[in-house]
């Protein structure tokens, strides 16, 4: 309502300001006019202009009256409208109030109703806390009693209640295994005569195998003492930068004299024995002639070996991946022999036995074979590496990228490395079987009684430095050799060690090496 007053006398004192504005102007214009009478016309322009004035606010309060009503009615319409909301919110409340209070009672009831029953549940706890007591005490005086009357606490019951029930599961077990394993044993054995009788049946091999002979006739007795003595530089040009050396051999004087190339690889010593013979047949005694025909052989049979190694691995049909170094190492075994068996040959048989093994069980024949081609690889480097070959063996197949089930077959058929896999057991099958059949080696059952002779008689001749006793291993390539701990003391066992070994390095002939322990123990034996 105050815009409204506002707006009145607005229009009021619009009016008198008009009317202060014609009076002046009525002024000036009678200044100007000089002679017209100035009286009428100022009286007469203030009566126009105060009906003027009148006519205006008569206006301006009718339409300020008829906008004022208007206004009034826009307003009751919107009070009566509030007032009816205001109603129903007042009736929504009512409503929801009496849902509240109506909730706020069952609350109520159900509170006292949980009052009740915790005081029930704690009284319920309160007794079985009473009755737990009663049983514990209870419990106690039993134990007490039932231990009092069998003369044991609980602990000692237990553990010899336990240890019954153990011993007995033992003699269960036991029996059975008693009772199993006679049946095991046959049909196993049964098994495995029916598999060899199938690979026996299936493989053919060529009995005969290419010997290396490291031996040069030499014709004329002059040559022999003119280029050939013990101080000949043409004997140190050729071996030098190998650990081979060369000797003459003379039987009678009806038969040639021989130069017999010993020690060393057996690839060096095929090139002094490929050189002596080519600089006999042709007279060639001039060192840098000598020379070229000896560096000749060497790149003949460095790619030769190489070949043979390929050949090995194309044949038995287990490349590629195989590394030159390795193909290398199985073609040098050409020129290696154990027991007089060509190794090379040996272990192309010996794979090709274990992929035949590899598939009558029903596991994978390509990796038997490759561990059969790789078993004796170590026999190339035995000469100059300390070790069994088979250690020596996986650890060139390990440096040159073979995996891990291969290394450790290998490793594992003379048990310098003890796995329970299929491949191991296969791979020391196919090797006995390689070694033992008709022909493969010489004199062998001779020849290892000879040996196994000669080491216990050397081990036997330090019984009066304190050795007991002795165990010979692994065909003669290992022994335990036992002490009096009361004799030997600790700090003398290297040199006891060390004597053994040297003394079977001058008096016993064998293959590779022999690996000597000596074990100094004390044992205690009491009978109950």
């Amino acid at each position: 309502m105050h815009w409204l007053v506002y707006s009145i006398l607005g229009a009021a004192l619009g009016m008198s300001g008009g009317v202060i504005l014609a009076k002046a102007f009525a002024r000036r214009s009678l200044g100007s006019l000089g002679e017209i009478p100035v009286k009428e016309n100022v009286e007469a322009i203030l009566k126009s202009a105060e009906a003027q004035r009148k006519m205006i606010l008569e206006e301006a309060l009718i339409a300020t009256k008829e906008q004022y009503q208007s206004e009034a009615v826009q307003l009751d319409n919107e009070r009566e409208m509030i007032m009816s909301h205001n109603e129903i919110y007042e009736q929504e409340l009512n409503e929801r109030q009496s849902e509240v209070d109506k909730f706020a009672n069952e609350l109520e009831k159900r509170e006292e109703e949980f009052n009740k029953k915790k005081i029930i549940v704690e009284s319920s706890i309160q007794k079985s806390k009473e009755l737990e007591n009663q049983c514990q005490e209870i419990h106690k005086n039993y134990q007490n009693n039932l231990e009092h009357k069998i003369g044991k606490n609980k602990s000692e019951l237990f553990r010899d209640m336990s240890e019954e029930l153990i011993a007995a599961e033992k003699l269960g077990i036991t029996k059975w295994l008693m009772d199993n394993s006679e049946m095991l044993k046959s049909e196993s054995q049964k098994l495995a005569r029916n598999s060899l009788n199938s690979i026996y049946l299936r493989y053919q091999p060529s009995f005969i195998w290419p010997k290396s002979s490291f031996i040069v006739p030499v014709n004329s007795k002059d040559t022999l003492e003119k280029y050939f003595h013990e101080e000949s530089p043409i004997i140190s040009s050729l071996i030098a930068g190998t650990e081979s050396s060369i000797s003459v051999l003379t039987i009678n004087d009806e038969m040639p004299s021989m130069l017999k190339i010993s020690s060393g690889l057996g690839v060096d010593k095929e090139m002094i024995r490929l050189t002596l013979e080519e600089m006999i047949a042709k007279d060639i005694y001039h060192e840098d002639k000598i020379k070229g025909i000896f560096d000749k052989h060497r790149r003949f049979l460095d790619r030769y070996i190489l070949k043979l190694g390929e050949d090995a691995i194309k044949n038995l049909g287990i490349f590629p991946n195989v590394h030159p170094e390795i193909l290398k190492l199985i073609g040098s075994l050409n020129y290696r022999t154990s027991h007089r068996q060509n190794q090379y040959f040996h272990s192309i048989e010996v794979a090709r036995l274990a992929g035949m093994i590899a598939d009558e069980i029903g596991v994978n024949a390509v990796t038997a074979k490759r561990a059969g081609i790789l078993h004796d690889i170590g026999k190339v480097l035995d000469y100059k590496i300390e070790g069994s070959h088979a250690v020596i063996s996986g650890d060139y197949a390990t440096r040159f990228g073979e995996k891990e089930d291969i290394v450790d077959t290998v490793l594992a058929h003379h048990d310098d490395k003890i796995v329970e896999t299929p491949y191991a057991y296969i791979l020391k099958a196919a090797d006995a079987m390689s070694g033992a059949r008709p022909g493969a080696r010489v004199d062998m059952e001779e020849g290892y009684h000879r040996r196994i002779d000669g080491i216990s008689g050397v081990i036997n001749s330090f019984q009066e430095q304190g050795v007991t006793g002795s165990a010979i291993m692994h065909a003669g390539r290992e022994v335990h050799v036992f002490v009096d701990n009361s004799r030997v003391k600790q700090k003398d066992i290297t040199g006891l060690a060390e004597g053994i070994a040297k003394k079977l390095e001058e008096e016993v002939e064998y293959p590779g090496q022999i690996r000597v322990t000596v074990i100094r123990r004390t044992e205690i034996t009491e009978v109950a």
